[in-house]
């Protein structure tokens, strides 16, 4: 059975299964059609249906088509369920995110981003630090308080996304100021009779100080978006801005887009900003009858906050008069118990809203419950949500088929760690701030001793650290030495001393010295990236996170150590003190870094916030802490009034609306089980009252439940048990390996040791890269753009220009002063000779940067496929053939024998990589993609000044004895082999840490 009629199989039986409605909708391929989806309606199925359906009926091909949605995770889903329906056909049709689908946009017609393009994303802390130099002007009176100069600065940020967000620029917010301005003169200002005759009114008080404020943030908006540009630097929000204004600009890019995407979808349409919106609009507004289809559901609008507006998906029927609206009323999720609460919940008298919100009708449940639990005190209600949990995975419920939806980050933790302690499986899912974990208050503290090396006080804290191993006895002998004449600073480096003071664990006591001698001695030449990342394994604090918490001290470690790099990057440090300045204004500030929970991998309950449960579905899910302070209007202080049109809800509480709508999210998450709990008392003694939510709700199908047995059974002592150390088991690689799948890099790294692919590839423990794979990093860019960009137009680059590409490729990387004065040189020196053979070997039809996606069938029952993707560097076509596959490499070039592994210094992974290639290639469904030729090209002359290249042909045997390879590794990894191989110090960098590793 060929392929396509495989496709056409499960295209039938999936649209066999559908309702009358959703054949409608998926039958409706032509002309505008909005479709209301409610949560379990089947979304996700019809949108992948209808472009099977189109591609079925139709002769466009897979890249004709355009599907846009919220989320990451969604456009994943969205690629997956087509990806069964079509194959791998799928990878062909543009799934985007909508800023991943600005990103595609703008590498393909940079010409069109001018303050894009030769940038870069501003960080969080450049960001306030534009606006705080802004606010220096003693010309702003209203935005800056002389109690607290700074006061505004982050609303002052929030405000300038918001604009964006709704495609407001300076230009056009000035013009809205001046309606504002008109608008306040026709207020009244002074009361004219009573007590206050003649003073002025509250009403034109209020919007006088709105208009001056707005007045200001103008001034402000437009400095900062200078800044912006001088500075070569762009928000994120700035990606979808620029796009906007490149589709109204530039006539020939809208075209061509128009001309590709002759059908556009979208994906949760109600979270979608006015940004956002105006893209769709864009693309589609060439015909009078655009085949353009959203699919949404004002009920789980609950992105407000990041710009989306109901008005932007109520806008469908008034933009596209001849359009179809549909609305899918069959849920096959959950029971109609819990569809009827859900209900009451979200019920309205509003006509408009009323439209929207129709009632769901249960057609695959037939039994739910929905269940209210009230206790005394919350230390009660969590305590016993633990126990009940623990009760419902003993009567049979899996553990994947449970979750506790919170409000808060926080809560995530909370729970979390309550039911690690219990010994279940945790799988929490939040945007943990990672500033307000224990383990990054201990890099601080490492980081603030090492930063003032001679401040007595800083080392007695720093001595105070669990991972130097001092024990408290050490530690008070140490102390006890010092005097006037003989500081703390000179105790701790003094061998003898140590050992005559009684000090039992002196190399421990040392070490803090040599970490700051290696602190003062390399300040000056290493970067401070690389100096955090010495000192995190020489200190010892790498192993001691790593032993008592490998997940966690991954996660939290690996963010960091990202951050800080990042900002070396970026420029904005040149010292470990520069670090920890930088990174207390992210305190300062209240800028999160924000890193997710790393999962354990196996069958776990999870935990999770309610915005990330939205599109997820649990046989039982647990909401606590139904209190009106946690599930209630959110009573945030807007400083800024701004003249935006937005009308949403008429005469509604929108921030009332708001959560309402995200409670029910939560709420239909569930399948037959719903549980919902509050507390009188929180866990700091204060009193709360009941959620307003559950007023609304009341007297409807939810069950009562007493809780007085529980409460005088409850015992505190489950708060008091240790959180036990998770290890790193076979589900967790499996897990990670599913979602990353393997690379050439990920192989190699494996079959040097198991341990290296697990610390590296897996839990991707920090380690700085080295200066050879920076270097190679930036000659790569360079060769890549001079591709793309010269070559493939018939140009020439000079080399100066290749000299100034250069310089902004190494601009990206993490190096000090000297380190990129040497490598530009160095650079420069190779891509001139080099730069000739690459103009005599790549063509107008080369591509560079190429990434590929394929699936290995493995013959294995449980894990029938292996995800394989690779980045090839270069790859060469004629008449849209490929011909080779062209992998550059920056080190001093290789014999033959070297790159086979034939040679005694040799793994052969070189020739390895090549094969891996080929395989990718022969895996995808287009043939024309099928290329067995593959060349390793050294950029470095040879000692003679020659460019050598070596060919290779590869083989069907290579690449069955690559697969085998693939899958017997693949097995190691299932049977739990991987994690018992003994660990050697000449393959892994990372035995150290294997020694202490939990099993």
């Amino acid at each position: 059975m060929s392929k396509k009629t495989e496709g056409e199989v499960a295209f039938k039986e999936a649209y066999g299964a559908l309702n009358a409605v959703q054949k409608q909708a998926v039958d409706t391929i032509e002309g505008p059609v909005m479709v209301i989806a409610g949560p379990g309606t089947g979304k996700t199925q019809i949108l992948t249906l209808r472009i099977a359906n189109i591609l079925l009926k139709t002769d466009v091909k897979p890249s004709n088509i355009l599907a846009l949605t919220f989320t990451d995770s969604g456009a994943k889903a969205m690629r997956e369920r087509l990806k069964s329906l079509i194959g791998e056909a799928a990878y062909d049709v543009g799934i985007y995110t909508f800023h991943g689908f600005a990103d595609t946009v703008i590498a393909r017609y940079p010409e069109a981003y001018t303050t894009i393009i030769g940038g870069r994303p501003a960080s969080e802390v450049e960001k306030v630090q534009m606006i705080e130099s802004i606010l220096e002007d003693p010309a702003f009176k209203a935005l800056r308080p002389a109690g607290d100069p700074s006061y505004y600065i982050r609303p002052i940020q929030k405000a300038i996304q918001t604009l964006k967000q709704e495609y407001i620029t300076a230009d056009t917010f000035a013009h809205l100021i001046e309606v504002q301005a008109e608008s306040l003169s026709a207020i009244e200002q002074f009361h004219t009779k009573g007590a206050h005759k003649g003073k002025v009114r509250g009403e034109y008080k209020d919007a006088e100080k709105a208009l001056h404020r707005n007045q200001e943030l103008l001034q402000v908006y437009r400095r900062y978006e200078s800044l912006l540009r001088d500075a070569k630097l762009y928000d994120f929000d700035d990606m979808i801005v620029e796009t906007v204004k490149a589709l109204e600009t530039n006539q020939d890019m809208l075209l061509d887009l128009q001309e590709q995407y002759q059908y556009v979808l979208a994906d949760e349409h109600q979270d979608v900003n006015g940004s956002q919106n105006k893209i769709l609009e864009l693309l589609v507004n060439f015909h009078d009858r655009p085949n353009l289809f959203v699919v949404g559901d004002e009920k789980q609008a609950i992105y407000r906050f990041q710009g989306a507006s109901l008005n932007n998906f109520l806008y469908f029927d008034t933009a596209f008069t001849d359009s179809t609206t549909l609305s899918l009323t069959d849920n096959y999720r959950s029971g109609q118990t819990i569809l009827d609460v859900a209900g009451d919940l979200i019920a309205t008298d509003d006509e408009v809203l009323k439209a929207l919100r129709v009632p769901l009708l249960a057609k695959a449940v037939k039994q739910s419950e929905v269940e209210q639990f009230h206790f005394a005190h919350e230390v009660v209600e969590n305590a016993w949500l633990v126990s009940d949990i623990k009760a419902a995975l003993a009567a049979g419920t899996a553990p994947s088929e449970i979750t506790v939806i919170v409000r808060t980050n926080h809560e995530v933790e909370e729970y979390a760690t309550a039911l690690r302690k219990e010994g279940i499986a945790v799988a929490p899912s939040a945007d943990s701030d990672i500033l307000k974990h224990p383990i990054t208050r201990s890099v601080f503290g490492l980081l603030r001793g090492l930063a003032k090396p001679t401040d007595e006080a800083g080392i007695v804290s720093l001595l105070h650290e669990p991972y130097w191993d001092i024990s408290v006895e050490d530690l008070g002998r140490v102390l006890q030495q010092q005097n006037r004449r003989r500081p703390l600073s000179l105790i701790i480096r003094n061998q003898t001393e140590l050992t005559e003071a009684g000090v039992v664990n002196v190399e421990s006591v040392l070490r803090v010295g040599k970490c700051l001698d290696f602190v003062r001695a390399e300040s000056s030449t290493s970067a401070p990236h690389r100096l955090l990342e010495q000192l995190l394994h020489d200190s010892g604090f790498l192993m001691y996170v790593m032993k008592h918490d490998p997940f966690e001290g991954a996660r939290i470690v690996r963010r960091l150590f990202d951050e800080v790099e990042g900002m070396v990057k970026r420029g904005e440090v040149k010292s470990i003190t520069d670090i920890l300045r930088r990174l207390e204004l992210h305190i300062q500030y209240n800028l999160s870094l924000n890193a997710p929970f790393i999962p354990s991998g196996g069958d776990a309950v999870h935990v999770m916030t309610a915005h990330k449960s939205k599109g997820l579905e649990f046989e039982l899910v647990y909401i606590p802490h139904l209190s009106d302070k946690t599930w209630g209007k959110k009573k945030a202080r807007e400083l800024f009034t701004l003249p935006i049109t937005r009308p949403d809800l008429g005469d509604f509480d929108v921030a009332e609306d708001d959560e309402c709508r995200l409670l029910y999210v939560a709420m239909t998450r569930a399948k037959k089980r719903l549980v919902l709990s509050l507390s009188d008392l929180s866990t700091e003694g204060k009193e709360q009252v009941a959620s307003r939510f559950l007023t609304t709700m009341a007297g409807t199908g939810i069950s009562l439940k007493s809780t007085e047995v529980y409460s005088q059974q409850f015992s505190p002592v489950q708060d008091l048990k240790p959180l036990p150390v998770l290890p790193v088991t076979t589900t967790f690689m499996l897990e990670a390996l599913a979602h990353r799948g393997f690379s050439p890099t990920a192989l190699n790294n494996y079959l040097k040791s198991p341990w290296e692919y697990l610390y590296r590839n897996v839990l991707r423990v920090p380690q700085v890269k080295s200066l050879n794979l920076q270097f190679g990093t930036a000659v790569h860019a360079v060769l890549d753009t001079v591709v793309r960009d010269e070559i493939t137009k018939g140009s020439v680059p000079s080399i100066g220009q290749v000299s100034e590409l250069l310089k902004l490729s190494l601009n990206q990387e993490a190096l000090s002063d000297e380190e990129y004065t040497r490598m530009h040189e160095r650079g420069l020196s190779i891509l001139s000779v080099y730069l000739d053979h690459l103009l005599a070997t790549a063509t107008i039809e080369s591509k560079t940067e190429m990434k590929f996606e394929a699936e290995l069938p493995t013959g294995i029952p449980e894990y029938p496929v292996l995800k394989l993707n690779g980045t090839l560097d270069r790859v060469d076509y004629r008449d849209g053939l490929i011909t080779q596959v062209v992998d550059y490499k920056t080190g001093k070039p290789k014999t033959r024998g070297h790159i086979e592994g034939t040679t005694a210094s040799s793994n052969g992974e070189y020739k390895r990589q090549l094969v891996f290639y080929a395989l990718l290639l022969s895996l995808q469904s287009d043939s024309a993609l099928h290329c067995r030729t593959g060349v390793l090209s050294f950029v470095e002359p040879g000692s003679h000044g020659e460019i050598k290249e070596e060919q290779f042909v590869i083989t069907d045997e290579e690449i069955e004895e690559l697969k085998k390879e693939l899958i017997r590794v693949y097995k190691e990894i299932i049977s739990g082999q991987a994690l018992v191989a003994p660990c050697d110090p000449k393959m892994c960098h990372y035995c150290d840490l294997v020694e202490k590793l939990p099993r």
